[in-house]
């Protein structure tokens, strides 16, 4: 595959197969070197959990976004847009922050423009194992037990599904979790020091933050992934999610954020000169939960992964314009977004290998449009915020389309009562009617023949009956119309989150721990606010009353969660570590006057 994108697939003898490492970092170097020094960094440890994939596909992944880096000046700001909430009759006007002169502007659209023509190949092979799904975080020594927490609360969720956590930071009691105690709840470890142990240092870049994200759902075998940040927790099972709407006509699903877009104009304009989305159209999106079929998806994932790179000195800034919560939320379905632009523009044409007659899936874009509600705690008369609260997506699509439905039957209904044609309002009525019934129809999920004589529910698993013929070949010469039959019009959700959603609070799937983090190793550290005590010095819970969770979710959640924790922190092969130790004692201790009182 390397040599392929080297040399054009032509053959080199043994000497050239030997001098290739050597020949790839040297070419990395130089072009590295042309644009960017990095700074110095350690070596990485490696440990033992190896994962056979391909040092090539690495090599070639770090090398085009390398070439197609941004060699602009970092991103500057004037100012920071406003901490607005978003509501559906916003009248808030985006913000315009962004200081960009003429000759940055164009190296920012030479090099996405370069990205972009480069995505249908690219995009072709993607690694992945077809037909497998799965949940994936990623998690450092830091954080790891966030990533504890959100395991053990998927399993008591109910979810069956295997979960992997892409480990950037290593010690060894997460090595030892890693090994000796995940396994028994069907999750795994992943490290990227030995996914990357063939590679020269130079060629993987140094990451921040908010850079493991894209690394990890690309790194992670899955073909479907639910992507959970590690304080992400699930309440209610998302093994479904796969096998319904929105994802059988979508195959990418993203969460709204509090807050309004913030994404600077320009960057509309560097993508490809699209237009600007209103601020009404939607919210902000977070990153913290996200879906994605890495087969009809790979474009959208690797485009995202291009801002990710260039992210912190030029894109996230861009996304945000230093507004609240910036970082990557906005690279993921902005991707989504320009390129489905790009394509209705004609000059985008994305690959097709995953067209399959028979399976009923096609591709297209999710954003729920139930708005996440906060929860969190009074303690001392203060209030702190714990979590937020995301929906079901299959509940948010029954809700959207529910909507839908009743304004084409309010519309019909004053119709009826409307006394003359030529009456404004009604004419307005209609039209808006009429639109929303246009678009609506384009997103709804008609099985094919074969599949509704058969019962046949689509998803996301091949179609046993579909041979090599059915598959729809990455030929230039297909016609826009025959590709079309596999794409999802997802442009009414520009206007669908405007409508009156009557959601049913009972369907809200995740707690995403925005605010303190769901790690019961931080039990010693106050700062961390795990623990709160009342006026007598009581410890309190970390979620407060648990009635409504009990009557929502039949099971008081956080007392389990604190109980598996406890089973997991006080195992005796844990007790060699000293800091466990005084964890599990101090969890006892909560659990007892808190759980057991």
């Amino acid at each position: 595959m390397l040599r392929k994108f080297l040399f054009g697939g032509k053959p080199r003898g043994r000497a050239a197969i030997l001098m290739l490492p050597l020949f790839t970092t040297l070419l990395y170097l130089l072009v590295r070197s042309r644009v960017y020094d990095p700074p110095p960094r350690a070596p990485y440890h490696v440990a033992s959990n190896i994962r056979n994939t391909s040092s090539d596909w690495w090599i070639e992944f770090f090398m085009r976004l390398e070439n197609t880096r941004v060699v602009a000046a970092p991103t500057e700001i004037n100012g920071s847009a406003p901490n607005d909430n978003w509501t559906p009759d916003t009248s808030i006007v985006r913000s315009d922050l962004l200081v960009l002169n003429a000759t940055d502007e164009a190296k920012f659209r030479e090099s996405h423009a370069s990205f972009v023509r480069q995505l249908p190949q690219f995009a072709s092979h993607l690694p992945y194992d077809a037909g497998t799904t799965g949940i994936v975080s990623t998690a450092g020594a830091r954080n790891f037990g966030q990533a504890i927490s959100m395991v053990l609360m998927a399993r008591q969720a109910g979810s069956r599904l295997p979960i992997q956590i892409v480990v950037d930071s290593n010690s060894p009691w997460v090595e030892s979790v890693c090994a000796e105690t995940l396994p028994r709840y069907n999750a795994s470890c992943l490290f990227l020091e030995d996914l990357w142990a063939g590679l020269h240092h130079q060629v993987v870049p140094k990451l921040h933050r908010f850079q493991w994200k894209f690394i990890s759902i690309i790194a992670s075998p899955f073909q479907n992934v639910l992507f959970l940040d590690a304080d992400s927790l699930p309440v209610r099972s998302p093994d479904h999610l796969f096998t319904r709407e929105p994802f059988i006509s979508a195959g990418f699903i993203t969460w709204p954020d509090y807050w309004v877009s913030q994404v600077a104009p320009a960057f509309y304009k560097i993508a490809g000169d699209i237009k600007v989305p209103s601020i009404a159209s939607r919210a902000s999106s977070e990153s913290g939960i996200m879906i994605y079929d890495k087969a009809r998806h790979a474009d959208t994932l690797l485009l995202a992964a291009y801002y990710n790179y260039n992210g912190p000195d030029h894109y996230y800034s861009m996304l945000n314009q230093h507004g609240p919560g910036e970082g990557d939320k906005e690279t993921f379905f902005q991707a989504a977004l320009v390129l489905d632009a790009l394509r209705r523009k004609g000059v985008y044409r994305q690959p097709t290998a995953w067209m399959k007659q028979g399976i009923g899936l096609k591709k297209g874009y999710w954003d729920v449009k139930t708005m996440p509600k906060s929860h969190g705690r009074t303690v001392k008369g203060n209030w702190r915020g714990m979590f937020m609260q995301q929906m079901d997506p299959s509940e948010d699509y029954r809700t959207v389309m529910a909507a839908i439905e009743k304004a084409k039957n309010d519309e019909v209904h004053d119709k009826a009562n409307d006394e003359s044609e030529s009456n404004p309002a009604a004419r307005a009525r209609r039209s808006t009617a009429h639109s929303r019934r246009q678009k609506v129809s384009k997103f709804e999920h008609k099985p094919n023949v074969k599949q509704r004589r058969a019962g046949h529910k689509p998803g996301p698993k091949q179609n046993q009956d579909a041979g090599e013929d059915e598959t729809v070949p990455n030929d230039s010469t297909l016609t826009e119309s025959h590709i079309s039959r596999f794409l999802t019009d997802s442009a009414f959700l520009d206007t669908a989150g405007r409508l009156p959603l009557e959601h049913d609070p009972h369907h809200y799937m995740f707690f995403h721990h925005n605010g303190v983090k769901p790690d019961l190793t931080a039990v010693l550290d106050e700062a961390a606010e795990v623990l709160a005590t009342d006026e007598e010095e009581h410890y309190v819970r970390m979620w407060g009353d648990p009635g409504w969770i009990i009557d929502r979710y039949g099971r008081d959640i956080e007392k389990v969660l604190w109980h598996d924790s406890i089973e997991i922190y006080c195992q005796e092969q844990l007790a060699r570590f000293e800091r466990l130790r005084k964890v599990c004692k101090k969890m006892r201790e909560i659990y007892e006057q808190v759980h057991n009182a």
